[in-house]
């Protein structure tokens, strides 16, 4: 047996991004949500994009809370400007998940696959919320222009207004658009 090489510790957690985290909300000073990252060998801090991913995902579903505590050995606490960025990240999310669920499908072959029809420009958007949940919210602007830049190779002369679309559709960038 050949001994492992590497770092001893994931930085990143062990959960999709689409998952949620074991959690509980509780009502000690104010409502709070308890996050238990025990079983999880990523950083659990909310500077991970990974773990915020998966807090996101959490909050996304659930009531805003005023403080996120994430427990492992050490309970780390949450408040303020870091609960606000979550929560306004989380509220993106929840929008675009309502924009995927309720947007109707193309029934034209060649517009499912094209990288710029509205159903894969909701996907797109979600994953680079995902990805990056903090560039997400201090620069949608910039996320704009990349999703320009993204289906600008493309030939289809309706890809400009499947963008608007999209965008429209996901309300948490429309007022960047411009």
């Amino acid at each position: 047996m050949t001994p492992r090489r590497g770092p001893s510790k994931k930085l990143a957690p062990t959960i999709g991004p689409d998952s949620g985290c074991p959690h509980c909300y509780t009502e000690d000073e104010g409502l709070q949500l308890e996050i238990d990252c025990s079983q999880c060998n990523g950083a659990h801090d909310l500077s991970n994009n990974k773990c915020l991913s998966a807090v996101l995902n959490v909050l996304a579903g659930g009531a805003q809370p005023e403080a996120i505590i994430l427990k492992r050995f050490m309970h780390k606490r949450y408040r303020g400007e870091a609960v606000d960025v979550a929560s306004a990240a989380a509220s993106a999310l929840a929008s675009l998940n309502r924009a995927i669920i309720s947007a109707p499908r193309p029934s034209d072959r060649r517009c499912r696959t094209c990288a710029a029809s509205k159903d894969q420009l909701l996907t797109t958007i979600k994953r680079l919320l995902l990805d990056d949940p903090l560039e997400y919210v201090s620069d949608s602007s910039g996320l704009v222009a990349r999703l320009r830049d993204g289906i600008s190779h493309v030939s289809c002369g309706d890809a400009d207004s499947c963008l608007e679309a999209a965008l429209k559709a996901a309300e948490t960038l429309s007022g960047a658009r411009r």
